[in-house]
């Protein structure tokens, strides 16, 4: 009687493949039916035991991940007619990346670097795609940053800070980059805050900015993609320098949770 080979090590032929959860076979079977285009926002899936059929599983672990989707907006379940394919809002995908990018440790400055990318270029798009009523809301904007000059809340000029930089992304006309900024500015709201409450004692400090972000606002009336880019990093550095020089007179002492520090530059791969 033939006996079979003894398994050389490393060989996993033997090792039975894991098996997918319930929630991701259901996921992986609405992806698969909505790029085929198959399933669209509005349509009803399929009835439920008929469902769990086809997918091999057992009717309660269907309606257990079903409402797990539900919370994540890509289901709607509706008593007794069954379960509606969502369009998920921006809002609710922007709070699941955010709470993802919250998880990894030490990712701040990576973060900040992101920002900074992501507003270059949407003023870019901001002064091709701008309506009259994002100009508006970013002239409001900047009459606040100006108040702010004057009074020196903090708090009022924070707001109008995120108000007018929130103008400008929605301006692009790009949804993708209004998710992603929602979700980047959601995780730097601490640091915001604080760096606002710095600038805020520094003098001189609250006109140098107001006398930039004037600046990028008549570049995109002006439809000047390139100076509105040129602008808007050198917005970054100028508060850059302003929280270096800040933190020198200060002893040396970092700011904590300070964002636009410098970092030192990262080896090449060879």
């Amino acid at each position: 009687m033939p006996t079979s080979a003894p398994a050389k090590p490393g060989d996993t032929s033997l090792i039975a493949p894991a098996k997918p959860r319930v929630f991701e076979r259901i996921v992986e079977f609405l992806r698969a039916e909505i790029e085929a285009g198959r399933l669209r926002p509005g349509d009803r899936l399929k009835p439920e035991r008929e469902l769990a059929a086809e997918l091999g599983v057992g009717r309660g672990s269907l309606r257990e991940a079903l409402k797990t989707l539900e919370v994540l907006d890509v289901i709607e379940l509706r008593h007794g007619l069954g379960a509606y394919v969502s369009l998920p809002q921006p809002e609710t995908l922007s709070k699941i990346f955010g709470t993802l990018l919250s998880m990894q440790p030490g990712q701040h400055d990576d973060i900040m670097d992101a920002r900074i990318a992501l507003e270059c270029q949407a003023v870019r798009l901001a002064s091709r795609n701008a309506r009259t009523r994002d100009i508006n809301r970013m002239r409001l904007a900047l009459s606040s940053l100006q108040a702010e000059a004057v009074s020196r809340s903090g708090e009022q000029g924070a707001q109008a800070d995120h108000e007018f930089h929130s103008a400008i992304m929605e301006a692009t006309g790009n949804a993708t980059f209004v998710f992603l900024y929602s979700a980047i500015t959601s995780l730097l709201k601490r640091s915001h805050h604080e760096r606002w409450l710095t600038l805020f004692c520094i003098e001189e400090s609250l006109h140098a900015l107001n006398r930039v972000h004037q600046e990028i606002f008549e570049c995109i009336l002006e439809g000047d993609e390139d100076r509105a880019a040129a602008a808007m990093a050198g917005h970054f550095r100028i508060i850059a320098e302003i929280l270096a020089d800040h933190a020198t007179t200060q002893g040396g002492q970092p700011i904590a949770s300070i964002a636009f520090r410098s970092r030192p530059g990262k080896q090449r791969r060879k």
